[in-house]
């Protein structure tokens, strides 16, 4: 495929080649976090090369690299995030060792996919969709930003899993409609993923 001007197009997110650039933090330190499951059901464990990431598919490996110390790591997306606007990647602790980012907290970085996992086909039973804003340790932190997207006018419920809560706009008639409440969310300065009714 050629882009405009004869250029080679860049290739399709997720499959091996694709770049992006972005902040990324890490979590797995005090934040709760350790010893809970990730999006594709492991114990999230900090000494694991591991990151997470809101679209790509769950088993996609990835190169990291911190332009500003050069360091870079190889690690897997299991987990679903960050859900903070602005920010591409959540790195476990021993992957943000690699990279630089364990005194700053946040830095700018580039990654590449190296191995695209497998595309999963998600199905909602019932046909409703929600929009996950955020999954938090803290019960606080999650009724913190539940209140933030109640007032800009959303309907929204907490949700708890295994120790986690989860703080989910919805339920939407489709998931074109949960597309069109993310997008709307993401313009008032929200980050969320598509999850089917129902799904752990």
């Amino acid at each position: 495929m050629t882009a405009p001007g004869g250029r080679p197009a860049p290739p399709p997110p997720a499959a091996a080649g694709h770049t992006e650039e972005g902040l990324a933090s890490w979590y797995g330190g005090k934040d709760g976090f350790e010893g809970k499951p990730t999006a594709n059901g492991e114990i999230f464990d900090g000494k694991k090369m591991t990151a997470a990431h809101r679209t790509l598919p769950l088993g996609t490996w990835i190169d990291v690299v911190n332009p500003a110390t050069g360091g870079s790591a190889r690690v897997r997306v299991n987990d679903r995030g960050p859900f903070i606007r602005g920010r591409i990647l959540d790195l476990s602790r021993a992957a943000a060792e690699k990279v630089g980012l364990i005194g700053p907290g946040v830095a700018r970085v580039r990654f590449t996919v190296v191995e695209p996992g497998p595309e999963a086909i998600e199905i909602s039973p019932s046909g409703r969709w929600n929009v996950q804003i955020g999954s938090f340790a803290s019960a606080y932190r999650a009724e913190s930003l539940a209140g933030k997207a109640r007032t800009a006018g959303h309907a929204v419920f907490t949700e708890p899993f295994e120790g986690l809560t989860r703080v989910k706009v919805g339920p939407l008639a489709s998931k074109a409609a949960a597309a069109d409440a993310l997008k709307r969310l993401e313009e008032e300065g929200f980050e969320g993923i598509l999850t089917p009714e129902g799904s752990r």
